[in-house]
């Protein structure tokens, strides 16, 4: 391709204020053109707005619009859906057909059937493609990714993360003009969030899938909030405890909750392998191996066995998975592309395969019965 990728952005929210000012940069850069901008709130288009957000932000060039099919006009080469995930309405598809390059945040729906439909047009069109799965970019994660590369084979992930319930609003869209809650945090909320393991845990199971593989399998229990501790739409569960099962014969436990009145966040997050094992932690990968003579004649001291694999917070990874999307499509490379929609399935199906086996009092639930098989149709379809 000749020229700067000609990009447009679907929904200025948090996460696509973070995409848009990543492609501000690239702009800069000489990497992208920026073509138009959609907003379902002409407010979230405002250029003043914007630039709270995006440094030096100008509009010269760019539409501004609250009309989807006005966007297509423009003939972008490539269209960033930053949507919630439960207000979808056929914009992946139709801008499928239409030839774009696609970047689709995560979760890309709340329904498979949706998001197998999205896959679907996506895969006949050929066009370049890629869930906003940024984490896999981040330094720490690629370290792990490499280590365990070198000959080392995954036992187990284990990931805790406990965050108030309050914690996380959509800040930018108006839940309340659709149905959702009036205090727009939206994380709370089952009907918008798809619930926490869905919403929050996806990171995680997809950074386990970039070490491990894909997942076969999943177990979940979750522990429902009662109607009468629902306030302000807060419906989600308090806890979750959730164990996927991994082609390769590794397992990944994860235990998260949502409790109101705390206020505080608390996270911890382990790999282990057959001869050792990382924490991962917002300043780094610390890794816990022997490496001398086995067995020792002493116990080694723990110095001896504890290395910094990795120093400091992982980088921009919203920037990097940007940078080299644009490399792809300019370039006409998609290998460049960590996690394409169809691969991405996998992380949406285990996730959402969670919810369905809390449902189904903790059952196994196999992600392939649960994408193709007339039994658990119910669980794909999206609510008319």
């Amino acid at each position: 391709m000749k020229g700067p990728v000609r990009v447009s952005l679907m929904g200025l929210g948090q996460r696509g204020l973070q995409h848009l000012k990543s492609l501000w940069t690239l702009q800069q850069q000489g990497a992208v053109r920026l073509v138009a901008l959609a907003d379902a709130f002409e407010a979230n288009l405002e250029t003043g707005k914007i630039r709270d957000y995006v440094e030096g932000f100008e509009s010269d060039g760019v539409l501004h619009t609250t009309d989807f099919e006005a966007l297509l006009e423009q003939e972008p080469d490539a269209l960033y859906v930053c949507i919630p995930p439960n207000v979808h309405s056929g914009e992946v598809v139709r801008a499928a057909e239409a030839g774009l390059h696609l970047f689709v945040e995560k979760p890309m729906s709340l329904y498979l059937d949706e998001a197998l439909e999205m896959e679907a047009a996506i895969s006949g069109a050929g066009v370049l493609n890629t869930a906003g799965f940024q984490q896999r970019f981040d330094g720490r994660h690629e370290a792990i990714h490499r280590h365990l590369r070198e000959g080392r084979r995954p036992l187990m992930a284990c990931y805790t993360y406990h965050g108030p319930l309050e914690g996380h609003n959509v800040k930018h869209h108006q839940t309340e003009l659709h149905g959702g809650p009036a205090n727009r945090v939206w994380t709370a909320n089952r009907a918008w969030s798809g619930m926490t393991v869905v919403e929050g845990g996806i990171h995680l199971l997809d950074l386990w899938r970039y070490w491990f593989g894909d997942v076969e399998w999943v177990q979940a229990h979750y522990q429902h909030r009662p109607e009468a501790d629902v306030h302000d739409g807060a419906d989600n569960p308090y806890t979750y405890s959730a164990l996927f099962g991994f082609v390769g014969g590794a397992t990944g436990t994860m235990t998260l909750s949502r409790l109101r009145k705390v206020y505080a966040d608390h996270g911890d997050h382990q790999v282990l392998w057959t001869e050792g094992r990382a924490e991962i932690g917002w300043e780094g990968v610390t890794t816990y191996e022997y490496h001398g003579p086995y067995p020792p004649s002493q116990p080694p001291p723990q110095d001896n066995v504890t290395t910094t694999l990795y120093e400091g917070r992982g980088g921009d990874d919203t920037f990097a998975i940007s940078k080299v999307f644009a490399q792809a499509i300019a370039e006409g490379r998609p290998e460049l592309i960590r996690s394409p929609f169809s691969d991405a399935m996998n992380s949406l199906a285990a996730v959402i395969g969670a919810n369905v086996s809390d449902d189904l009092g903790g059952e196994r639930v196999y992600l392939e019965q649960l994408l193709r098989a007339e039994s658990f149709a119910a669980y794909r379809r999206k609510p008319s």
